[in-house]
């Protein structure tokens, strides 16, 4: 549980603490007081937006806040950083060195989630032989399908991504050296969206060190294949949200290839 801590010595007693609270957890009676009655996320709004500094969210499992943290990022850089992001299917055999990874994710815990829960837990496969194993896994989920006759099996190209299989090339992690996979209890409220969304910012983090990832679509598939679960260490009440490889490109993108128009309505 966190605490909610108020040096009075340097509250100006502006409100923005109350005013920026999400839940209503804080009022002003000459200086902000918690309400009783009322729980806190431990979101930290109040504590980012108090310009003197007055505020500390304690707890046994919180950091001390970033500070001064510039986000003077233009329209236009913003734009094309995110136009240029492209699904990565082509990887060098180098691995990511751990630290790398630890600066990576220490971007994607600040993703946002629902209450400020946080419930996003993370497998990353490092060893590019256990990528290797859980992709044949992959396609011993495939060949089960096929062989039951499935409508699955018959709806993706199963048949074919078994035979390239069988010629050493990996059509379902696409030879990346790492995955990284997101999970989750399966009470924990809107944890499927959260990790989505923790799985997007990781996406978008990733070419800031050179690095690439392409979402992997058919592990999530067959990520309620026992043999799949059991080579996790999945919990029964864990969830598999998705998944992403991950690896040094491989290949060079020289201009943003055409989308189709916005569909959108203005109400």
């Amino acid at each position: 549980m966190s605490q909610f801590n108020l040096d009075q010595s340097k509250c100006n007693s502006c409100g923005s603490c109350a005013s920026n609270c999400p839940l209503g957890h804080i009022e002003m009676n000459n200086y902000p007081q918690t309400i009783p009655e009322t729980s806190c996320s431990s979101c930290g709004h109040c504590e980012a937006g108090c310009s003197e500094g007055a505020i500390d969210i304690s707890g046994p499992n919180l950091e001390p806040p970033l500070v001064n943290i510039s986000s003077e990022i233009s329209p236009e850089d913003m734009g094309n950083y995110m136009r240029n992001r492209r699904s990565i299917r082509n990887y060098k055999k180098n691995t990511i060195p751990r630290k790398t990874i630890e600066e990576v994710m220490d971007i994607v815990r600040f993703a946002p989630s629902g209450v400020n829960q946080q419930p996003i837990n993370w497998i990353i496969i490092e060893d590019p032989e256990k990528v290797k194993v859980l992709a044949g896994l992959c396609i011993q989920w495939m060949e089960e399908l096929v062989e039951s006759n499935s409508p699955l099996a018959q709806v993706l190209p199963m048949e074919s991504l078994i035979k390239v299989s069988k010629t050493g090339s990996d059509p379902i992690l696409r030879g990346a050296p790492h995955v990284f996979i997101a999970t989750a209890h399966d009470n924990q409220g809107s944890a499927v969206t959260d990790g989505v969304i923790a799985l997007s910012h990781l996406e978008l983090a990733l070419p800031s060190f050179d690095l690439g990832s392409c979402w992997a679509g058919f592990l999530k598939m067959a990520s309620d294949f026992k043999p799949i679960r059991e080579f996790l260490g999945l919990k029964e009440n864990e969830i598999f949200i998705g998944a992403l490889m991950v690896g040094y490109p491989d290949c060079t993108f020289y201009r943003v290839p055409k989308r189709e128009k916005l569909s959108v309505k203005y109400i």
